[in-house]
């Protein structure tokens, strides 16, 4: 229910009046992205697909901050061109996954004092970290993890719920280790912080998490024949 009131309410955005999104959205934690843009590095955003993260995207462009989004290539072409002019006239730059030089494509965005968000609950390539989440383990993307520690851009975890009204965003407190002086030790110990703030979000609204893919590596013994098009 939850994820069709998703898919009405995000092409809805397009022909929102401003002042509607406002009455709509509510946030907790914006301080935490007011001072990354006020030290000027840029900060990396990463939350789980949860409530209607298109929403968010747009309620940040209107209130002037500058906002990146990464999409993953979706199978269909078409499909995807389709989502890159929707979240593009919702004021987001967006950047693909499948464009060359994407990474440093990001570090220059994040130079430039962009927020950069990234939907990083659900491994694409297999070389993802390993994390424990709701008693079984898991792979999460490292790249949110590795974009911050190789930038020195604050990392914020997030996350977007469905309210009655509208939508309430989190923007967490910027996430910090003890860094070990090794990349792939302290991307992973970073990706593990990721997942226990995923953990949390996602215990408070079940619902609100539209994971229809295969997320823990059992799901695979059923995805073939029970799997559903991502869209994005």
């Amino acid at each position: 229910l939850l994820y069709g009131r998703y898919w009405y309410e995000t092409f809805g955005l397009r022909t929102m009046p401003v002042e509607e999104v406002e009455r709509r959205c509510s946030v907790d934690g914006l301080e935490h992205l007011d001072r990354a843009t006020e030290a000027g590095k840029g900060i990396v955003m990463t939350l789980p697909h949860m409530g209607n993260w298109d929403a968010a995207g747009h309620w940040l462009c209107v209130r002037g901050y500058r906002m990146t989004a990464v999409a993953e290539q979706l199978a269909s072409r078409r499909v995807f061109e389709l989502f890159l002019r929707h979240r593009r006239a919702l004021g987001m730059n967006i950047v693909s996954l499948s464009e060359q030089h994407v990474g440093r494509a990001l570090v220059g965005l994040l130079a430039e004092n962009h927020a950069v968000t990234l939907v990083a609950d659900r491994d694409m390539t297999g070389r993802g970290v390993d994390v424990e989440m709701f008693g079984d383990v898991r792979k999460l993307p490292a790249g949110p993890a590795f974009l911050s520690l190789a930038t020195g851009s604050p990392l914020s975890v997030c996350a977007v719920f469905t309210t009655e009204a509208g939508w309430h965003i989190k923007i967490g407190a910027p996430v910090e280790i003890e860094r070990s002086g090794e990349t792939r030790k302290d991307v992973e110990a970073l990706t593990r912080v990721i997942a226990r703030s995923f953990e949390r979000y996602i215990s408070e609204a079940p619902t609100d998490w539209h994971m229809f893919q295969p997320a823990w590596p059992d799901d695979e013994r059923w995805a073939a024949d029970a799997s559903v098009p991502d869209m994005g």
